[in-house]
């Protein structure tokens, strides 16, 4: 199709002027049609494989793809990066390419395929052969499928058998795992093992392909290679590319992360993720040689969006090491230029700012007047420098995560505004929250640079049109004063065609007009500005006949300091909530130890858990959630009246969160029933008008 051109990228915004309404386009239930003040009409032409060439028509010969070796003799891995450049992976993406295709020619695919339109998946952490296999699958226009690392086999197998994949690339980790469940997958007949003795180290624990495990899959009808091997195949049987010839044909398959049910599969246009790296662009503020740190899971679309965006750009892509626990170590050898980010990460490291402010002494003092200082400045004017104490006191905050970083962008859940703030002004940056859903990309809304607004998602990005549903259930319209109010709509190249083999859910969630139904309830101030407000499902009926919108009250409830996670319940024959928590360690150790007279550090797993277990501390911890709740108007019967603390934090591992961090909320209920009995036989706690227990 060949690259589209872009206007300049945007360096000046007009912050009381982000979104407009598309005049005469308000109707009966419908707020207006809103889209960017800025290049509304943004489209593209480009497929995935234009993408790239763009990128590597800037950047040929330099850094494209990074990582860190692994070195045998000291077990560990390099403190360095070293780099596959454009046109490397250009070769990379031509011989794995050209290996499945030989594949195919030689019937080892099974009957029914042809050189293109079937599906490839990769099944790792985040590491650089992803993106040589995802550039080669739209080089010869093939479907890209990625699961999560996190995934047990079960789930596995389902994904890999609903996409009809043939070949799985994957590491000799998931090897047992394919082989052991192969009926369930009969369409899959080829693995590709991610180990090399080339360019891109082997990670521990990757064994070498050995004869017994070539037998075994030989056994189920399963061809196995080696990543060297599939190169030399490719090598010796080159085949030119097959690019897709129109921006709108199928790119790849994201699935949802299935929180009640089985994961659905949202089809990806090869449009989709083009105009998110196009417009993302145009208003980045990244203009040089630009660097991104890749830790976010790659079968999530935040990290396929953020990926895309830096190949666009011609810019560099290092890898973590694998162990999320190292990330800062990873950054501060990597020195990234910016960071696609999740909450769960970013309170964390606002929570170890916030303890390093509340310790005693001269340096505690010295960091709480600098943060004091620079947020009246941002409160005034929007600014995050300070000339004084960004050279005293920031520069080491700014080291932690390398020293280079000019820009975040954080994405998949709500962020609270508070903590938004403090890494602003801790880190210098401008930092940003966007929105987005499986369905449209992850691109509908991003805040402006140093909009000193907080608590929206900022207006609709380029090339997004957004409204607004009424929600009469919900006492929600467009009518609203003083902001129209209602479920957020949102149109444009950026959302998906449907759910693969499923009409029906297609049906629920995209109209008859091309309008994507977010299930979540948003109001738009005067400048455009977008706010999440409440969520259009998982409401549930207490027994006086009040309604609470759980998820919202526990994202408002998840200010409390002292807590990492918060699960609310309610029971539908109660008339009070009831919540499970997990405390923030850093946080809640000089909190339990000020009502214990003990000292708890924060690193001692027994103490934290027997404080947990504490009467007083579980109480005290409650009445904070009370005072919150009060304080920021919670209605009484959405604050919860009796508390458990847990020391062990909900993962995907123990099976309250999706690979996406969200709670399965059928599940927890399950595994958490005896908690929630004990808490429904105590009496409810009270409050006064003070909050107070």
């Amino acid at each position: 199709m060949g690259h589209s051109e872009l206007p300049a990228p945007v360096t000046e915004f007009d912050l009381d002027k982000q979104s407009v309404p598309v005049p005469g386009s308000d109707a009966p239930g419908f707020s207006h049609i809103y889209q960017s003040a800025l290049h509304a009409g943004l489209q593209t032409t480009e497929t995935n494989y234009d993408l790239f060439a763009v990128g590597r028509q800037k950047s040929g010969d330099k850094p494209c793809l990074g990582y860190r070796p692994w070195d045998a003799s000291i077990g560990d891995f390099k403190k360095e990066y070293q780099w596959i450049t454009y046109n490397q992976v250009e070769e990379f993406r031509t011989a794995i390419g050209s290996a499945v295709t030989k594949l195919q020619k030689d019937g080892k695919l099974g009957d029914g395929v042809g050189m293109t339109n079937f599906t490839c998946a990769f099944w790792s952490q985040n590491r650089p052969e992803f993106q040589i296999f995802d550039q080669s699958n739209y080089a010869y226009s093939r479907h890209t499928v990625a699961l999560y690392e996190s995934y047990d086999r079960e789930t596995a197998s389902y994904i890999l058998d609903h996409s009809e994949a043939r070949v799985c690339f994957t590491t000799a980790s998931h090897l047992a795992d394919l082989l052991s469940v192969s009926e369930q997958t009969p369409k899959l007949k080829a693995i590709i093992l991610i180990e090399t003795n080339g360019p891109i180290p082997v990670r521990p624990g990757e064994l070498k392909t050995n004869q017994l495990a070539r037998q075994w899959a030989a056994s189920k009808g399963i061809t196995l290679l080696s990543w060297d091997e599939a190169l030399d195949l490719g090598r010796k049987n080159i085949v030119a590319h097959i690019p897709p010839k129109d921006a709108n044909e199928l790119s790849s398959f994201c699935y949802t992360s299935g929180t009640t049910g089985k994961p659905k599969a949202a089809k990806v246009s090869h449009g989709e993720l083009s105009l998110c790296a196009a417009g993302m662009a145009l208003f980045s503020g990244l203009t040089g040689e630009e660097r991104v740190l890749s830790f976010l899971p790659l079968a999530h679309i935040f990290g396929r969006l953020a990926e895309a965006t830096f190949l666009r750009g011609g810019w560099q892509i290092g890898y973590f090491n694998g162990d999320v626990t190292r990330l800062v170590e990873d950054m501060q050898i990597l020195k990234p230029t910016m960071l696609f980010c999740v909450p769960r990460v970013l309170n964390r490291i606002a929570a170890l700012i916030s303890a390093q402010m509340e310790g005693p002494g001269l340096k505690a003092r010295l960091l709480r007047t600098a943060v004091e200082a620079k947020i009246a400045n941002h409160d005034r004017d929007g600014s995050v420098t300070h000339a004084f104490y960004d050279r005293v006191v920031f520069r080491k905050v700014r080291a932690v995560l390398g020293g280079n970083l000019k820009t975040m962008i954080s994405g998949s859940a709500p962020l609270r505004p508070d903590v938004l703030k403090l890494l602003r002004v801790a880190f210098s940056i401008d930092f940003r929250e966007g929105y987005g859903q499986t369905e449209n990309a992850g691109y509908c809304l991003c805040m402006l640079p140093n909009d000193k607004k907080l608590g929206s998602c900022g207006p609709a990005l380029p090339g997004v049109q957004i409204r607004l549903k009424d929600c009469p259930e919900l006492g929600y319209t467009a009518n609203d004063k003083p902001y129209p109010r209602g479920e957020l709509l949102s149109r444009g190249q950026s959302v998906f065609p449907g759910y693969y083999k499923d009409e029906e859910k297609t049906k629920e969630t995209l109209d008859s007009d091309g309008w994507l139904h977010s299930g979540d309830v948003a109001q738009i101030d005067e400048a455009g500005r977008v706010y999440i407000i409440d969520r259009v499902k998982n409401l549930l009926k207490l027994s006086q006949g009040e309604y609470v919108a759980i998820e919202n009250v526990e994202g408002k409830l998840s200010a409390v300091k002292q807590l990492m996670q918060l699960w609310l319940y309610g029971d539908s024959m109660q008339s009070h909530l009831v919540a499970v928590a997990v405390p923030e360690p850093d946080t809640f150790a000089p909190f339990a130890s000020n009502i214990l007279g003990q000292k708890i550090a924060p690193t001692d797993a027994k103490a934290i858990e027997s404080a947990c277990n504490d009467e007083k501390v579980t109480k005290a911890i409650l009445q904070e959630l009370m005072i919150h709740g009060k304080k920021i108007g919670l209605k009484g019967f959405e604050i919860p009246r009796a508390l458990k603390l847990r020391s062990e934090p909900f993962s995907p591992e123990n099976g309250f969160l999706t690979p996406t961090q969200k709670m399965k909320r059928p599940e927890a209920r399950q595994k958490l029933q005896k908690e929630l009995d004990a808490l429904y036989a105590q009496p409810p706690a009270e409050i006064n008008n003070s909050g107070k227990l």
